[in-house]
């Protein structure tokens, strides 16, 4: 019995020394949760919520209504011409230039001297067939035909003139009038002057530059517009185309007429035969009659 007290005591001190010894492990131990357990989750504050009924938001945040314009806005009336009517348009009268008369007539364009044109004339058909009566001079050589034009005062037979230059003179000739003025021959006409075929007799004192001349059987002729003159005394005097006389140049108002499948040039009651004579093409008065 005396030896268990000594043995509690010893005991007591092994306790004591392994609680001082493994105490912070066993505390430690004690804090940390188990494995395999969920932490549990800290408390949240409530949350705010709205307090009951429909507040209204303030009044920042209400946008103003929008005004826009109407959508069919009422424009003023457009005033329009009626259909198909022009305007009056102010453009100076052509063909009445200072220092020549005119009513607007324009020859042809690209039929100038000089330059080719595709100038076709209108066909002259004869009411009865015709034959050259006298052989002519030159032998038939074709060559297209292009009008001629001697200046700007120059016009060819039908133009319509609304006057007359004062250079203009009148010409009496088998008891009819007639206006001449440089190499151009009218007579009245429809409130103005048109241009007729010079008279045959009819005399000028001098003729215009750009005539040229042609010798026919001995004698002199002088052509200028499409007419024939000779010299005599006191001036020129017109005389009917000579056969046999060769002119380069014809005047705008030519037409085409056939002849035993040859073609010729007929102006002013005259047949002109295309020929080519030292090389320079012209035409050749001929000799052509209808048959009876």
């Amino acid at each position: 019995m005396k030896r268990h007290p000594s043995r509690l005591l010893a005991a007591i001190l092994l306790a004591a020394t392994f609680v001082m010894t493994f105490d912070p492990v066993f505390a430690a131990f004690l804090q940390n949760p188990r494995p395999g357990s969920r932490p549990s989750r800290p408390q949240q504050p409530p949350a705010n919520r709205r307090p009951p009924g429909n507040p209204q938001r303030p009044a920042g945040n209400v946008r103003p209504p929008a005004t826009r314009p109407p959508s069919n806005p009422q424009r003023p009336p457009v005033t329009r011409p009626p259909v198909g009517v022009r305007p009056p348009a102010n453009r100076p009268p052509t063909g009445n230039r200072p220092g020549r008369p005119g009513n607007g007539h324009r020859p042809p364009t690209g039929n100038r001297p000089g330059r080719p044109g595709g100038h076709r004339p209108p066909i002259y058909r004869p009411q009865r067939p015709v034959f050259i009566h006298r052989r002519p001079v030159y032998s038939y050589y074709y060559h297209p035909y292009q009008p001629y034009y001697w200046g700007p005062s120059w016009h060819p037979l039908g133009f319509f003139a609304a006057a007359l230059a004062t250079t203009a003179i009148i010409i009496a000739v088998n008891n009819q009038d007639y206006h001449y003025d440089n190499g151009v021959y009218y007579q009245p006409a429809d409130g103005g002057y048109k241009v007729v075929p010079a008279p045959v007799g009819a005399t000028v004192n001098a003729l215009p530059s750009g005539y040229s001349t042609t010798q026919v059987d001995g004698t002199d002729y002088y052509y200028y517009g499409g007419d024939f003159y000779v010299r005599i005394n006191d001036g020129y005097q017109v005389m009917a185309a000579p056969i046999g006389a060769f002119v380069t140049n014809l005047p705008d108002g030519a037409e085409t007429t056939t002849v035993d499948g040859n073609q010729y040039l007929y102006y002013n009651g005259t047949y002109y035969q295309p020929v080519a004579v030292n090389g320079q093409n012209g035409y050749e008065v001929v000799d052509m009659q209808e048959q009876q």
